[in-house]
C-alpha cells in the first residue's frame, strides 16, 4: 500500500513537494460578514480571475464554475484518474473528538452528496477513537479485522498528531489524505483530518462553514484535486461554494459508477 503522490498544491506556487508528499490543505475559512465576501469576490470578477456569470444569493456574490474544471490527484499506469472501486462500498468512521455538535450530520450529509455524485454506496462503521496521523495505514487488522481500512474522519488539535495544519502561512481547517494500493491501481482508503482549533460553525449554509469545509477534503479522498478557479469546492480556499460546482460533479462522474468495477483483492498480512 502507498499513500497517493500529487502534485504541488495549486496555492502555493513554486512549492516542491517533498520525497513523503505532504497532503493538500485547505486553507482556513474563517466565516466573515457577508458584505465583506461578497466585496471579495466582486473584486475577482473585475480581475478576470474566473470566467462566466456570478450567482446572487442574498448578498452573497457566487461564482459560477464550468464542468470542465477539475483536475484528478494522481493517474495510474494506464494513465487513467486513481479511484476508488465503484462496485463495492466505501467504509468509514468517525472520531467527533471535540468539534462542535453538528459535526458528525455534517460527515453523514457530506457523504451522501458524494455517494449522489459518484453512484458509489458508503457505509459507516460507527464511532472511533483512532487519531488520524500523516502516515495512517490503509490496513489495519487489529483496529479493522476483515478488509481495509475504513475512511478515518476526525476532529483533531494540531498538538495531538502529526499531520500538518499549517503550510505557507496558512492555517488549515482540515486536511485530507487518500490511501492507495498499486496492485492495481486504486484508492482503498483514506483521512480526513479536521481542525477542532478552527472556529466555523456546523452547516452548510455559508462558504465559511464546517460543512463545505468537510465536503471539500472528502473530494480529496475521492481523488479530486485543487483548481484555480473560482465557483468550485476544489478552489483552495473552497471557491465560495457550499456544495460542488459543475467541474467537481464532472470530476467526481468520472470517478465514480461510470468508470466500472476495479478488481481490488482484499490485504493480507
Amino acid at each position: 500500500m502507498e499513500d497517493m503522490q500529487v502534485p504541488p498544491r495549486p496555492d502555493l506556487s513554486g512549492w516542491t513537494p517533498p520525497a513523503s508528499w505532504s497532503p493538500p490543505v485547505a486553507p482556513q475559512r474563517r466565516r466573515g460578514s457577508r458584505r465583506f465576501v461578497a466585496l471579495v469576490v466582486a473584486l475577482s470578477v473585475a480581475a478576470a480571475s474566473f470566467a462566466g456569470a456570478a450567482a446572487f444569493v442574498g448578498d452573497l456574490v457566487r461564482p459560477t464554475g464550468e464542468p470542465s474544471e477539475h483536475r484528478f490527484l494522481g493517474r495510474g499506469i494506464d494513465g487513467a484518474p486513481l479511484r476508488w472501486n465503484p462496485c463495492e462500498p466505501i467504509h468509514y468512521v468517525i472520531n467527533a473528538g471535540d468539534g462542535p455538535e453538528g459535526s458528525v450530520d455534517d460527515v453523514h450529509r457530506a457523504v451522501e452528496k458524494v455517494s449522489v455524485a459518484t453512484g458509489i454506496e458508503f457505509l459507516y462503521d460507527g464511532p472511533t477513537t483512532e487519531i488520524p496521523t500523516r502516515h495512517r495505514d490503509a490496513y489495519e487488522p487489529d483496529l479493522y479485522p476483515g478488509g481495509w481500512a475504513p475512511v478515518l474522519v476526525a476532529w483533531v488539535s494540531p498538538d495531538e498528531t502529526d499531520i500538518p495544519f499549517r503550510s505557507e502561512g496558512h492555517t488549515a481547517a482540515g486536511v485530507a489524505r487518500p490511501l492507495a494500493t498499486t496492485t492495481p491501481d486504486a484508492i482503498v482508503s483514506g483521512w480526513i483530518a479536521i481542525n477542532e482549533n478552527d472556529p466555523n460553525p456546523p452547516g452548510f449554509d455559508d462558504p465559511g462553514d464546517q460543512g463545505p469545509i468537510v465536503l471539500h477534503e472528502w473530494g480529496h479522498v475521492m481523488g479530486l484535486d485543487h483548481v484555480d478557479e473560482q465557483g468550485q469546492l476544489m478552489e483552495p480556499s473552497g471557491g465560495w461554494m457550499t456544495d460542488f460546482g459543475p467541474g467537481d460533479l464532472a470530476g467526481l462522474e468520472r470517478l465514480g459508477a461510470e468508470g466500472g468495477c476495479i478488481e481490488v483483492d482484499r490485504p493480507t498480512g
